[in-house]
């Protein structure tokens, strides 16, 4: 049977005559009366792919599935820059996904945008912790999902890698014992006496020897003593504590003006009072005014220095707050006073205050620290919880011209309960 298919009109109406049954003359009348009179114009298909010309995407181009990524009116067959980013397709490294920088991380050709996996090290995007660093190990140290490749702190202890002492080994303190840049945490030798630290009977303290009198397994170097203040003080800040000393007043001031300098007040290493070793300590070097002082104010403006303490957590009521000083021998007249002050803070805000002076030397078990040397314990039992500790020093001056200096072995934070009274 002979079939006709005809395009009548801009409409796009189609008739289907069966020249079998009614012949074409009769599916010429049969058409719509409205259509316009002329004669029939079929609609071309130029490049042969089954789409209409007037409906094709790429006219002249077959592309029978019309794909026009950009979604532009021009199909991708005819388009010069599929993902219209600006990059023709004949150099974009990603044809059909819009990627105008072009970036390519592991160099292949085939563009981040759409390359599966962007640091060519065979693990997927999807799953790969460094997905822009090549990692195929895929460690991650502290397991926080991304890896040590890519990771500014690889053990999360909040130190990032440049300045950490121990990269891979948590570690926020970043305590060094003996500062060879290798943090104790990942030091197999923390006091660097060429002794490894699991065979080291001080390994803290630096004692190549090993010597140890009394054979109990603790070197001699690190003993800790048995009687006065040190053995009574029975709990030490933390290591962790941050020390530093302050001074002011104008005789301190005056020192720091000459020339050559002369250091009249200062604290030296004053971590040394923080380290939990009793062979180390901090020194404050103070001056000693000239005048006889009318107040307190005057007093503060002679020259004073203090040696503060911060602890990396608060001392709980019913502790101690103190140090363990030494005056070496004075060279000042044996009369001469001089204000001690053990001073608690917490939060930044006042809490307790311990004072000493050639009246109430006794109530501390302080009687005979001036002009003479030897360990003392300083400050008193705190009532008050505390975060911070301070030792002040101010000078009261009776004749001497003279710099004078006070050592502190330790900050104490407990203290050993003085025997009752028979």
């Amino acid at each position: 049977m002979n079939q006709t298919l005809l395009l009548l009109g801009r409409h796009g109406l189609l008739a289907l005559c069966l020249s079998a049954s009614l012949g074409l003359g009769a599916c010429n009348r049969a058409q719509d009366s409205d259509l316009p009179a002329g004669p029939v114009t079929p609609i071309p298909d130029g490049d042969g792919d089954g789409v209409l010309d007037d409906v094709d995407n790429c006219p002249i181009l077959a592309n029978t599935d019309q794909i026009d990524t950009d979604r532009d009116g021009q199909g991708d067959a005819c388009d010069s820059d599929d993902d219209n980013d600006g990059v023709p397709d004949t150099g974009d490294n990603c044809r059909v996904v819009a990627n105008p920088t072009q970036t390519d991380t592991d160099g292949d050709g085939i563009g981040d945008a759409c390359d599966s996996d962007d640091d060519g090290d065979t693990v997927p995007d999807t799953t790969d912790n460094c997905p822009l660093v090549a990692n195929t190990n895929q460690l991650d140290s502290d397991g926080d999902g991304r890896g040590d490749a890519c990771d500014t702190d690889d053990d999360n202890d909040g130190v990032p890698e440049p300045t950490d002492n121990c990269p891979l080994v948590s570690n926020p303190d970043q305590l060094d014992t003996d500062g060879d840049g290798l943090g104790n945490a990942c030091d197999t030798d923390d006091d660097g006496d060429g002794v490894p630290d699991g065979t080291d009977n001080c390994p803290l303290v630096s004692n190549a020897d090993q010597a140890d009198a009394d054979g109990d397994g603790v070197g001699d170097a690190c003993e800790p003593p048995t009687t006065g203040p040190l053995a009574n003080c029975t709990g030490f800040a933390p290591a962790t504590s941050v020390a530093e000393g302050v001074t002011g007043g104008l005789l301190c001031a005056v020192g720091d003006l000459t020339s050559p300098a002369v250091k009249i007040c200062a604290a030296e290493q004053p971590s040394f009072g923080v380290d939990n070793r009793t062979d180390t300590f901090a020194t404050l070097q103070y001056a000693v005014a000239l005048l006889e002082p009318v107040n307190q104010l005057l007093l503060s403006l002679l020259g004073s220095i203090s040696y503060n303490v911060v602890l990396p957590a608060p001392v709980v009521a019913g502790g101690f707050a103190g140090f363990v000083i030494e005056q070496p021998p004075a060279t000042a007249d044996v009369s001469l006073l001089r204000n001690l002050t053990v001073t608690t803070f917490l939060a930044g805000a006042q809490q307790e205050e311990f004072t000493t002076d050639a009246t109430n030397l006794d109530l501390l078990g302080l009687a005979g620290l001036l002009g003479e040397s030897g360990l003392n314990l300083l400050g008193g039992a705190n009532t008050l919880p505390y975060d911070e500790v301070r030792l002040g020093i101010s000078s009261t001056l009776l004749s001497a011209d003279l710099i004078d200096t006070v050592r502190v072995y330790e900050t104490c934070t407990a203290q050993e309960p003085a025997p009752a009274t028979p």
